[in-house]
């Protein structure tokens, strides 16, 4: 049976975030349900519903915490690289890392499908573009001379293709051999996309 007044509602909240995080860690986001995060906390599906608009409102807010997390493991890592292309490297390198270490809980933040026709969650729009902006950032300390369109143009490509490898390389779909591979990759990536950037050209 359910508890019904152990805990505050905030509380609620974070125990069953934590809860969903530990289910997708040790058994695959396939697996995370209402009932099973409900179940590890001691309360009832209903009272989950109290404090969770429904079943995907809980899964933003663990995605919007594994967002958070490895926006605070790549500041952290970034901290003391004197260069805006050695810092490129290390948030590379620290997301390959979290990928790697946490594969269901970054798998989840990208095939997780809200309902069709809901608007993003004012939860997920502040930190959907957060590590995209770390990137442009550093880009623009690179070369300041660049036109912002460029910036944004060289981030997005520098990271969708980061997350690409790291897609085809969790899913078992980069036949080159694994990490290795993967990390060479990236570093490929990096050097030719920074190389256009340097030469003021955009990429195709």
């Amino acid at each position: 049976m359910g508890r019904r007044s152990d805990h505050s509602r905030e509380e609620i909240k974070e125990m069953a975030i934590d809860a969903a995080a530990k289910i997708v860690e040790t058994e695959g986001f396939q697996s995370l349900t209402a009932r099973k995060v409900a179940s590890k906390i001691g309360y009832t599906v209903g009272t989950l519903y109290h404090v969770f608009r429904n079943f995907d409102d809980l899964v933003i807010h663990l995605n919007a915490r594994t967002i958070d997390e490895m926006a605070a493991l790549i500041q952290r890592g970034v901290k003391r690289k004197r260069s805006p292309e050695s810092r490129i490297r290390t948030m590379t390198e620290v997301y390959v890392n979290y990928a790697t270490e946490h594969p269901d809980r970054w798998r989840l933040v990208f095939e997780h499908q809200a309902p069709r026709g809901l608007p993003t969650p004012e939860l997920m729009k502040v930190r959907r573009d957060v590590l995209f902006e770390m990137v442009a950032a550093n880009l623009r300390e690179l070369s300041p001379k660049h036109l912002e369109q460029e910036i944004n143009h060289t981030a997005t490509a520098l990271w969708s293709g980061v997350h690409g490898i790291c897609i085809l390389a969790l899913t078992g779909k980069l036949y080159l051999g694994g990490a290795f591979s993967m990390g060479k990759l990236i570093d490929t990536l990096i050097e030719s996309v920074l190389n256009e950037f340097r030469n003021n050209r955009l990429p195709d």
